[in-house]
């Protein structure tokens, strides 16, 4: 995995640690595609998980990193892409065992046409290693990501085409991956989005101009390797 800190290893190392040690750390489930054929290992996972840890919620990021330290520690179940598999196959898992999951989304993938999505996501490093739904869409709708959202899951913006930043991204490409990205997204869902995650999980300090584009266009939190980031 490519690794893009804003300080040296070292530095990190030793604010990950100090936080760590206060009791600040966040602990996640990350998963890319869900295919049916593991339902059953993810069912264990989960219902080992689930009596030990505090689910973690969209209200819980204005107050995590100040409030006491809670009893069982937070845990976020994260679904990277938003392939379709994630919608049939765990959420109902996470939703019997109480869990909010949370969407890294890339705000086009669920406009390509159905037809076109294996393509698009061969060309945008979208990895699925299951075709459970041959001939028909892998990724979920945003009528599924509306009703998903009203029951209290998260979404935040992957950029819009599943993009990295690097210090020298140009202008243009920032725009769309951050500015069209949450128009896009907003309009799909319904409601603000003010999350974003960058491929690779880049975080504050890569490219000053895409922090800075970033609290411009409204996001509030950037999610990284290491770090839940407040950007405003």
């Amino acid at each position: 995995m490519t690794l893009l800190l804003a300080k040296t290893a070292t530095e990190t190392a030793r604010e990950l640690a100090a936080g760590h040690a206060g009791g600040r750390g966040l602990r996640l489930m990350n998963y890319h595609s869900t295919p049916r054929k593991r339902e059953a290992e993810f069912a264990r996972q989960i219902a080992a998980y689930a009596p030990a840890h505090t689910p973690f919620r969209k209200a819980d990021l204005d107050r995590w990193s100040a409030a006491a330290p809670v009893v069982r520690p937070w845990l976020m179940p994260v679904l990277f892409e938003g392939f379709r598999d994630n919608v049939d196959v765990l959420l109902p898992l996470l939703e019997d065992a109480g869990f909010t999951a949370w969407f890294i989304l890339p705000s086009h993938f669920p406009n390509v046409p159905a037809a076109e999505q294996r393509g698009y996501a061969r060309a945008h490093t979208l990895h699925y290693h299951v075709d459970e739904y041959p001939g028909e869409r892998i990724v979920m709708t945003w009528a599924e990501a509306r009703a998903a959202a009203a029951r209290g899951h998260v979404f935040a913006c992957h950029s819009r085409n599943h993009a990295a930043v690097t210090p020298d991204t140009p202008e243009s490409v920032l725009q769309e991956e951050i500015v069209t990205a949450k128009h896009e997204m907003e309009n799909g869902l319904g409601q603000e989005v003010d999350i974003f995650c960058w491929l690779h999980g880049a975080e504050v300090g890569i490219n000053p101009r895409a922090d800075d584009l970033l609290r411009e266009a409204g996001y509030r939190y950037l999610f990284s390797n290491f770090r839940l980031q407040r950007l405003q």
